[in-house]
C-alpha cells in the first residue's frame, strides 16, 4: 500500500512560556492557511512537527530532524511555518534546507511573510527574508558583545560557574532615580582557596603536570564536585586571571600578549584580582575552548586576589615551556591497543609506555600499564603490567580467528541480518494496517460528529459513547504506531551496524596488516566490546 502525501506544519519556540506567539496559535494559523489554500478535504492529512525550548541558530532539533526524514521518504507535499526564523535564522541552514526541500519537490509555505515556494517570487522571497534573518540575529549578538564590555569595565561577574575558591555574590543598590540595582562580584571560599594555594605551591616546586597530578591523587585532594583533578582542570586554574593579584607587572605581561585591558592603572592596586571575559569559543556540538588571547578582555574585578603576579606569570611560562617541549616530542608509538584496553581491576585504560629495547623484528618494546595505578604510584591498583608487542599480536590473532568465514560470530551476524529483515516486513504490515485503521476511525468519528445535530434525544447519548469508544481505540492505536516506528528506527540502526560488521569482515581483514595503526584501532573497536586485562590473561569481548 503507498503511503498517503501528508501537509506538513512545523512550529518553534525558544522557550517554554505562555507568552507571545504560542505554538497553538503558530499550529492553528498554519492549519487555516492550508486548508485555504487546498482546501478542507486536506485536513486528515495534516500532521504537526513541534519543537519547543530548542533555539533557532541551527536545526539540531528532534520535531525538525523527523519531518526532515519523513521529505526524504517522500511523504510530505507542503511544508508551512508560521515565521521564517520558525525554521532557522542561518542563512546556511536556508540554502540546505531550500535545496533539499527543491530535489523532493516539497513546496514550502510562510504565513506572516506570505510568499510559498510554489511560485518563483517565492523562492526570491526565502532567500531574501532568510538574509535578514540572519542579519538580524547577527545585530543581536554584537549588541550583546558590546553590552559585555561595558560590562567588563565594572569588574562584575556576569554569571555561569564560579571559579574554585569563589563563589557569587549579589549586591544591591539604589541609583538616583530610586530603582533598586542589582549587581554580582566573587566572594572567596576559605577553604577552597586553601586547595588553590596549595595547588600554586605544589606546580612551582614539582615543576609539570602530571607531578601534581599525581601528588592530588595521592592526597585524596578532589575538585568542587569530589573527582579528582585532571591535567585539564588544572590547567584551566594555573591560567585563570581570576586567581592574580592585579599590579603593574601582570597589566604589562597581558598587554605583551595582545590582551584587551579595561581598567585603568590606577585599578591595578596589587589587592584585587582579574577577570577575563571573552574567552572561550563555543561552537555548537562542539567542547568548548579557549581562544586566542589577543581576544580576551581584561578587567578589574570587585574581588580579592590570591596569587601574586610574579608566581603567576612563572608558572604561565613554566606551562608553555612543557607544552613546547611535548610538541617537539615525536610520536613513537604502535601500540594497537592504545585507547581500547582496559584495567580488569579497576576500569582505568591500560596506557602503553615505551622500553629502551627490541624485538628480533626490531619492533620497540613497550608495556601496557593502567593510568590509575601509574597516577597514584600504586596506591589505588595494583595491576602488573603487560607486555605490549604480545598483547597486540594475541588480541589480533584471536579477531582473526573470530572474523573467518565458518567462525561463529561471521555465522551470527549473517543470521542477525536475515531474521531483522523478515521481522521489518511483519511490522510494517501491522504499521500500514494501523495507519489504515486509524484513518477510518477517524472518518467515523466526523460522521458519528455530524449525525448529533440532526438526532433525536434519545439516541445521542449512544453516539457520544461511539465516539469516545472510537477515540480510545485511536489512542491505543497511535501509541503501537508510535512505538512501532520508533523501533524501526532503531532496528535499521542496528541492521546497518550489523551489515557493516559483516562487510569490515568480508573486505578488509585480509589487509589488516597493512592498515595504519588509527585505521587498525577503529576496525578493533567496531568488531569488539571491549578489551581487559588483569596484568596475566587477557579478556576479549565481542560486539553483540
Amino acid at each position: 500500500m503507498k503511503e498517503p502525501i501528508y501537509y506538513a506544519i512545523y512550529s518553534r519556540k525558544s522557550k517554554f512560556t505562555g507568552k507571545g506567539e504560542s505554538i497553538e496559535n503558530q499550529i492553528e494559523l498554519c492549519k487555516n492557511q492550508l486548508i485555504n489554500k487546498y482546501g478542507k478535504e486536506i485536513e486528515e492529512k495534516i500532521l504537526v512537527y513541534q519543537d519547543e525550548g530548542f533555539t533557532g541558530y541551527n536545526t539540531n532539533r528532534p520535531e525538525f530532524q523527523k519531518m526532515m526524514r519523513d521529505i526524504r521518504e517522500k511523504k510530505i507535499k507542503s511544508i508551512i511555518v508560521y515565521r521564517l526564523d520558525r525554521v532557522s535564522r542561518n542563512v546556511s541552514d536556508f540554502c540546505t534546507l531550500k535545496d533539499e526541500l527543491a530535489k523532493y519537490n516539497v513546496d514550502f509555505i510562510s504565513v506572516t511573510e506570505n510568499f510559498d515556494t510554489s511560485t518563483p517570487m517565492g523562492i526570491a522571497m526565502l532567500m531574501i527574508t532568510s538574509v535578514f534573518a540572519q542579519l538580524e540575529r547577527d545585530t543581536i549578538a554584537e549588541r550583546i558583545r558590546d553590552n559585555m564590555y561595558e560590562l567588563a569595565k565594572t569588574g562584575r561577574w556576569l554569571g555561569g560557574n564560579t571559579p574554585l575558591g569563589f563563589k557569587s555574590k549579589k549586591i544591591e543598590s539604589i541609583d538616583i532615580n530610586g530603582k533598586k540595582r542589582c549587581l554580582y562580584t566573587l566572594e572567596q571560599i576559605s577553604e577552597e582557596v586553601k586547595i588553590i594555594n596549595l595547588i600554586w605551591d605544589k606546580i612551582d616546586e614539582l615543576k609539570g603536570l602530571s607531578k601534581l597530578e599525581t601528588y592530588l591523587l595521592q592526597n585524596e585532594i578532589k575538585t568542587r564536585n569530589n573527582n579528582n583533578f585532571t591535567r585539564f582542570s588544572l590547567i584551566a586554574i594555573l591560567k585563570n586571571p581570576v586567581y592574580v593579584k592585579a599590579d603593574k607587572k601582570i597589566k604589562k605581561f597581558f598587554e605583551d600578549m595582545g590582551a584587551t585591558i579595561y581598567a585603568d592603572d590606577s585599578d591595578f592596586d596589587g589587592k584585587h584580582g582579574l577577570i577575563a571575559y571573552n574567552k572561550r569559543l563555543e561552537v555548537t556540538g562542539k567542547p568548548k575552548t579557549m581562544k586566542d588571547i589577543r581576544e580576551w578582555i581584561i578587567a578589574v574585578g570587585k574581588h580579592k586576589g590570591v596569587i601574586s603576579s610574579q608566581k603567576f606569570i612563572r608558572i604561565w611560562n613554566l606551562l608553555e615551556n612543557n607544552k613546547d617541549k611535548r610538541l617537539r616530542t615525536p610520536p613513537q608509538n604502535n601500540s594497537i591497543l592504545s585507547g581500547i584496553l582496559k584495567c580488569k581491576y579497576c576500569g582505568s585504560y591500560m596506557r602503553p609506555k615505551l622500553r629502551n629495547s627490541y624485538t628480533k623484528n626490531k619492533e620497540r618494546n613497550f608495556s601496557y600499564l593502567c593510568e590509575l595505578k601509574d597516577k597514584s604510584r600504586k596506591k589505588y591498583c595494583q595491576s602488573k603490567n603487560i607486555k605490549g608487542v604480545d598483547a597486540d599480536k594475541l588480541v589480533i590473532s584471536k579477531i582473526k580467528e573470530f572474523t573467518i568465514p565458518t567462525s561463529q560470530i561471521v555465522i551470527k551476524l549473517k543470521d542477525m541480518i536475515k531474521n531483522k529483515e523478515k521481522k521489518t516486513i511483519v511490522k510494517q504490515n501491522e504499521l500500514q494496517s494501523l495507519k489504515l485503521n486509524l484513518t477510518n476511525n477517524k472518518i467515523k468519528i466526523k460522521k458519528l460528529v455530524a449525525m448529533l445535530t440532526d438526532t433525536d434525544k434519545e439516541i445521542i447519548s449512544e453516539i457520544v459513547k461511539q465516539i469516545k469508544n472510537l477515540k480510545n481505540k485511536n489512542m491505543v492505536i497511535e501509541m503501537r504506531i508510535n512505538e512501532l516506528q520508533n523501533r524501526k528506527e532503531k532496528e535499521l540502526d542496528q541492521k546497518q551496524i550489523t551489515k557493516i560488521a559483516l562487510n569490515i569482515i568480508n573486505e578488509h581483514m585480509d589487509t589488516f596488516d597493512y592498515l595504519d595503526i588509527i585505521s587498525k584501532r577503529n576496525l578493533i573497536k567496531l568488531l569488539i566490546k571491549s578489551v581487559e586485562s588483569d596484568g596475566k590473561d587477557i579478556y576479549v569481548n565481542i560486539s553483540s
